[in-house]
């Protein structure tokens, strides 16, 4: 069996690591120059939702999953993409104190959140994936197995021929699409109602040591060292445009600078898309109507934590038919594809 896997950020290095895993092989199509979001991810997982200081959804399964799953591709690849992190929010009010140390008394969310200490509630178990390392780093194996095509796929150029498919003058028995944003261009899945989000982050430098720790307040102050701390993100709702935005560096500045007084210089500035799902679920699942034709989709900001998991549960549903969860299972948008392909 070979499978085609259509982009190569995240989505598609879980989905190729999973089939390979499982001895199958693959060929993972994407451009190199083209932009991605998994190339600009800051690739923290938070596994608390500020808001409403609730854990982020499935975490106590997802995490351990994650985590296991990061570690194999570090030590594989001979890198290390992944560390662990701690995050303060910044506390500005009693009424969120009085919520913050409530929750961190509760059974399960103690293992999470510490009771606030000054004006700093301090979450636990957060980690981070350097993407960029970790996607180079993948490209660069799969490139010297011969499974990847540095190349921008073309749809016009996949024929289904006696109950498989061919490409460029390879045959695969299935396709999975893992576009990230570029999915809303894509004819066979843009009845998916995708909220792309557009995110910018920049990096400044200071004279200062600001912190050594991820500083929440409503954007995140990362150290990366040598007095020189990102802060990201933003979230721009709706917008296909890959440009840095200028507004959002207002927004970002303005938020470091209500903790910070000091003075610094922007010495970097970077946006991506985040392809993420109007129900804040993945997109998975076989083509309503094409038989082998599957998506891997829609996970938003939430991709370093989800994408490990659910792309072992489609490599099982291709490969065994295992059933998917019902939450992610496009099937959940039928009646949509059906009033727009009658």
């Amino acid at each position: 069996m070979a499978y085609l896997i259509v982009g190569g950020g995240l989505a598609g290095i879980s989905l190729a690591e999973n089939f390979l895993e499982k001895k199958e092989r693959v060929v993972l199509v994407d451009a190199h120059d083209q932009p991605s979001s998994t190339k600009v991810a800051t690739g923290v997982a938070n596994p608390i939702v500020f808001k409403r200081l609730n854990k982020s959804w499935r975490v106590d399964e997802l995490a351990p999953f994650a985590l296991d799953f990061y570690s194999k591709m570090d030590e594989k690849l001979g890198i290390q993409s992944l560390s662990s992190v701690t995050i303060d929010k910044w506390i500005k009010s009693d009424d969120y104190r009085t919520f913050w140390n409530t929750r961190a008394q509760e059974p399960e969310y103690k293992p999470y959140l510490n009771p606030v200490d000054g004006d700093l509630g301090r979450v636990l178990q957060a980690f981070a994936v350097d993407c960029p390392v970790l996607m180079e780093a993948y490209r660069e194996h799969l490139q010297s197995t011969g499974s990847f095509r540095n190349d921008s796929f073309d749809l016009d150029h996949l024929k289904s021929i006696d109950q498989q498919l061919e490409y460029n003058g390879e045959v695969y028995d299935s396709v999975v699409f893992c576009e990230g944003a570029y999915a809303v261009y894509n004819p066979l899945w843009n009845w998916l109602p995708f909220k792309v989000a557009k995110g910018d982050w920049i990096v400044i430098e200071t004279e200062y040591e600001l912190c050594d720790t991820i500083l929440n307040n409503v954007v995140n102050t990362i150290p990366l060292g040598n007095r020189r701390y990102k802060l990201s993100s933003t979230f721009e709702w709706e917008t296909m445009s890959w440009e840095p935005s200028k507004n959002a560096v207002k927004e970002l500045t303005k938020a470091f600078e209500e903790r910070f007084n000091v003075p610094y210089k922007i010495v970097e500035h970077a946006s991506g898309l985040r392809p993420a799902a109007s129900d804040r679920r993945p997109y998975l699942g076989v083509h309503p109507r094409i038989p082998k034709h599957f998506i891997f989709n829609g996970f938003g900001s939430k991709g370093v934590l989800l994408a490990p998991f659910f792309a072992d549960q489609l490599t099982k549903h291709i490969l065994k038919g295992a059933p998917l969860n019902q939450e992610v299972d496009i099937k959940r948008h039928l009646r949509r594809f059906q009033a727009q392909h009658p």
